[in-house]
């Protein structure tokens, strides 16, 4: 396929158990694994986990897709992922953060990406990126204040998430980090290996 990666599997750590390989995947996920890998760049190593229980993973990755690319979505596909990168540094899953804020980084026409510079990146993880609006700031707090306590958010941000988005728009952030929140745990539970390419991105977890 046109622009999907080739990766040398000898090169990276191996997983405690194997991958599925991608000629075994169940036939109910291929409808959406194909688009899965083209807007990736090539097949990420958490799918060859997640295909051991197709069932699972058929409505995982829709969820994902409905979750963060929608056209039914009410917040930009561009605010949500940094909202997703912020929500996985938080949680410390190197294997999101990596694939994250790679996609952030990642220029190129054939897959998913937004072209934002690496010091860019770095200060939104850290929390030093200047929003362009009222409306970025309160969603990059929220996605920061919820993913490290989801019940502890203060009751200031409510009130300005419900000044500057609508009920709608509310509920999709908080799917986002949700979302982001169940895969970052379960990617570290199933200790899936970092792609070799993305190893250097790991640097943006924030890991205790």
């Amino acid at each position: 396929m046109s622009g999907i990666q080739t990766i040398d599997p000898a090169k990276e750590a191996q997983p405690f158990i194997p991958y599925v390989d991608e000629k075994d995947f169940a036939p109910q996920l291929r409808p959406t694994l194909e688009p899965y890998k083209k807007r990736m760049g090539f097949l990420p190593n958490a799918l060859k986990l997640h295909a051991w229980r197709p069932e699972i993973a058929e409505t995982l990755w829709k969820l994902n897709s409905l979750v963060m690319r929608d056209p039914s979505s009410t917040l930009d596909q561009f605010l949500k992922r940094r909202c997703a990168a912020i929500a996985c540094s938080v949680n410390g899953c190197k294997y999101c953060t990596a694939h994250s804020c790679s996609m952030l980084k990642r220029n190129d026409p054939s897959s998913e990406g937004w072209g934002m510079a690496e010091g860019d990146v770095r200060s939104l993880v850290d929390g030093d990126l200047q929003p362009k609006n009222e409306m970025e700031r309160v969603c990059f707090e929220f996605s920061r204040m919820a993913s490290e306590s989801p019940g502890g958010v203060p009751d200031e941000v409510y009130v300005r998430l419900k000044q500057y988005l609508t009920p709608a728009q509310i509920v999709e952030l908080a799917n986002v980090i949700g979302f982001w929140k169940y895969y970052n745990t379960l990617h570290d539970c199933l200790r899936i290996p970092v792609e070799e390419h993305l190893v250097p991105d790991t640097v943006y977890a924030k890991v205790a």
